[in-house]
């Protein structure tokens, strides 16, 4: 199976624009590395986020972040399909015992097993229902933490940056009168790389990433849920070419595109304003 590439290509493609605009306005990379900027970034957009959500939810962010950048591998659902159906035709032709075999393959996908194991036990049709629907609600429900988490991180990390840039221009009003006009401009420069940080924290890492994860979680339900309706036909002893025909109409369901929680964030008038309160005489 593969992985899907389009996360770290995007991050590459937005990268190489910011720095060749950048360059091309005759800048310099290493005049946008602040350790004070990234300091207040950092340690406020956490400490918001585990104040929103939870200590355990933050201390699963590497792996959230691990999960969104290098991605789930891609699945083919078309295989999917003739594997359930191939089991359908199993469970008509020899009895649902006969499914014991896939259960114990441990190539098995685990949530078509657990399925599995419920119709050798020869469990009601509700019952297969509720407890393969369970572990689907609780699958989403695990998913939307981890996803809610890097939303309120995208929210934070501007305002956070805001915060900066305010520590910034207080640091250079209080030497106006000591500091040349040169220091003074520079000052004010690296003060807004504080925002600059902020917004693109958010606007390239966590509402990216969230919205990523939101894609991921949604393929990973459709998977399931073509699962569970297979369960449930070959409980029924249905035609495995019906039950074929039916588990094929979820590819050609359109699915919606996740919506990103957040909106981009820019605050064009606040930045005006604060460059214009900087300005001797202001």
């Amino acid at each position: 199976m593969r992985t899907d590439p389009g996360t770290p290509i995007g991050f590459a493609i937005a990268a190489v624009g910011i720095a060749t605009a950048v360059l091309i306005n005759g800048g310099s990379l290493l005049a946008l590395v602040n350790l004070p900027a990234l300091l207040i970034i950092g340690t406020g957009t956490l400490g918001a986020a585990m104040i929103s959500t939870s200590y355990a939810d933050v201390l699963h962010l590497p792996q959230l972040l691990r999960t969104a950048l290098s991605g789930r591998p891609a699945s083919d659902v078309h295989a999917l399909i003739q594997t359930l159906v191939r089991a359908s035709r199993r469970a008509r032709e020899h009895g649902p015992l006969s499914l014991d075999a896939i259960v114990a393959d441990p190539a098995t996908d685990p949530f078509l097993a657990q399925g599995l194991a419920l119709v050798v036990d020869q469990a009601s049709h509700a019952t297969v229902r509720e407890v393969l629907q369970t572990d689907i609600a609780a699958t989403q429900q695990q998913h939307l933490r981890g996803i809610e988490l890097l939303e309120c991180m995208g929210g934070y990390a501007p305002t956070m940056g805001i915060i900066g840039t305010v520590l910034g221009l207080v640091h250079v009003m209080a030497n106006l009168g000591t500091e040349g006009t040169d220091v003074l401009a520079t000052g004010v420069a690296v003060a807004f790389i504080a925002t600059l940080y902020g917004i693109c924290s958010a606007n390239l890492l966590f509402l990216p990433l969230a919205c990523n994860l939101r894609t991921q979680s949604a393929a990973e339900v459709l998977w399931h849920q073509i699962i569970l309706e297979a369960v449930l036909g070959i409980q029924a002893g249905q035609n495995p070419r019906l039950l074929e025909l039916r588990l094929k109409a979820f590819c050609r369901r359109p699915h919606p595109s996740p919506a990103i929680g957040s909106q981009a964030i820019a605050a064009p008038r606040l930045l005006r304003a604060l460059w214009a309160s900087s300005r001797p005489g202001a």
